[in-house]
């Protein structure tokens, strides 16, 4: 079986995923990483703000899974584990840094379990966004990205070479595309993209 089809095969057959990582497949745990690794960095990211430490925690959190494979029989436990992982190690890189000072009793009462499965879906939808960005036309999702990481219309249109008016018209684009997938209020909340808007 070609990957794009045992992919197809993981998405709608959850058990069956959790078989094949239970039994040591690479396959699986690749797919498992497709899927929520991207997630699983924004939730990251959103304690850490810190790409680098962020990417280290994902990392780290699926070697994890990777070795308590043999502990799960369905899907929700293995996303609960990744999460909960994380924010473990997220928040021990706080310590460890001292970032967190005299804010530490609330920031770790902000990512508490019974925050977690609020964090969950927002990251995971958010993952959902973002890989759907990913799949935009080249220079459309360029110019997108670009949007989302603050810069003016002008700015893109200096970095690209393009005029304003192209970089108003993919953005345009984009937001046709995103909002036949999402909401505009989703899009709005989750991305903070008020300023993508114009």
């Amino acid at each position: 079986m070609d990957k794009k089809m045992q992919y197809r095969k993981f998405k709608e057959d959850a058990n069956y995923l959790v078989k094949r990582l239970r039994d040591s497949d690479e396959e699986a745990f690749a797919f498992l990483f497709d899927t929520y690794g991207k997630s699983l960095y924004f939730y990251c990211n959103s304690i850490l703000k810190n790409s680098t430490f962020g990417e280290d925690v994902v990392q780290e959190s699926f070697v994890n899974l990777w070795e308590r494979r043999k502990d799960f029989v369905a899907l929700l436990p293995v996303r609960v584990f990744l999460y909960q992982t994380a924010r473990n190690k997220c928040m021990d890189l706080l310590k460890h840094e001292q970032v967190i000072h005299k804010h530490e009793a609330s920031l770790v009462q902000e990512f508490s379990e019974d925050f977690l499965d609020e964090k969950m879906i927002e990251e995971e939808m958010l993952g959902e966004i973002y890989r759907a960005i990913d799949e935009l036309p080249s220079e459309c999702g360029r110019v997108f990205r670009l949007g989302l990481e603050g810069l003016s219309n002008q700015e893109i249109a200096d970095t690209l070479s393009i005029s304003v008016n192209t970089v108003k018209t993919q953005k345009q684009r984009a937001m046709t595309v995103l909002k036949k997938r999402f909401s505009t209020g989703m899009l709005l909340v989750l991305l903070g993209m008020t300023d993508l808007l114009h």
